[in-house]
């Protein structure tokens, strides 16, 4: 498991304008928690699928759509 700091990631979506969350973390889905608030969890084999967890306002931001 890979835990990153909630600003690096926020740099890393403002060096990639238009981009989504999962794109730029390169993971087949987000999912938000109410829980965490400073870190972003990325878990390599969900289901035989890489996956990130975000704190809620975080996902919020960066919704697509």
């Amino acid at each position: 498991m890979q835990r990153l700091q909630r600003s690096a990631v926020e740099r890393l979506m403002d060096g990639r304008p238009g981009t989504t969350l999962e794109a730029a973390l390169e993971v087949f889905e987000v999912f938000a928690s109410g829980s965490l608030t400073d870190e972003v969890y990325i878990l390599d084999d969900v289901a035989g699928k890489r996956i990130a967890i975000a704190p809620t306002p975080l996902k919020d931001k960066y919704r697509r759509g």
